[in-house]
């Protein structure tokens, strides 16, 4: 694997002005955080970067995603959920490193939703012994249900877990919770849909 510093040297000279300037890592107000110099070989060994990407340098993140450049002297910056890393994952942030510096290392806009900005939120599905996966379902929706009360909700499904919640947003969170992806849906006027992209279907 190509030592980070070599890597490097190779990238954007933009990007190295800046790199000798960072005396620390920067945080955005939107959780972007860009690494400084110090910071790069840990996060781009966590993750695997040189195996699963090679040629290319991690060189901030946010949540579950990372962002990018290819050490090619120049070129865009990118971004790709650390879950699934591939040159095929990539996707477009900022055409050059002085451009997403100059925007503050703004987070590229979501893609228009193909469901409604709101709607009320629904469980189902779920085994009836699935205390434990009703559990994972509190913690990702912020829920306040009594533990108590688990077995009792999970015989009442499909049951109103969320009002007005965002779905698109929801979507996203369960690209890294893929065991719930089959048990959250959203209303509509022509019944419940699931809110998992992959997933489609009228509750029966």
């Amino acid at each position: 694997m190509e030592m980070v510093e070599q890597l490097v040297a190779r990238t954007d000279p933009a990007y190295q002005r800046w790199l000798d300037a960072a005396t620390d890592d920067v945080v955005t107000a939107a959780g972007v955080v860009v690494y400084r110099r110090e910071s790069l070989p840990e996060r781009n060994t966590t993750y695997g970067v040189g195996e699963w990407l090679a040629g290319y340098l991690m060189i901030g993140q946010e949540g579950d995603r990372g962002f990018f450049l290819k050490c090619d002297g120049g070129g865009p910056v990118f971004s790709a959920d650390l879950g699934g890393l591939g040159e095929a994952d990539l996707e477009l942030v900022a055409p050059a490193f002085e451009v997403w510096r100059s925007s503050g290392f703004a987070l590229p806009p979501d893609p228009v939703p193909d469901m409604p900005l709101t709607a009320d939120i629904y469980v189902d599905g779920m085994p009836l012994d699935g205390v434990a996966l009703l559990m994972r379902a509190r913690k990702l929706l912020g829920a306040d249900w009594r533990v108590g009360d688990l077995r009792t909700m999970l015989a009442a499904q499909p049951f109103l877990a969320a009002r007005s919640a965002h779905p698109y947003a929801l979507r996203r969170k369960l690209e890294s919770v893929p065991e719930l992806r089959h048990h959250l849906f959203y209303s509509t006027d022509a019944g419940l849909r699931a809110v998992w992209a992959t997933e489609n279907r009228e509750i029966r």
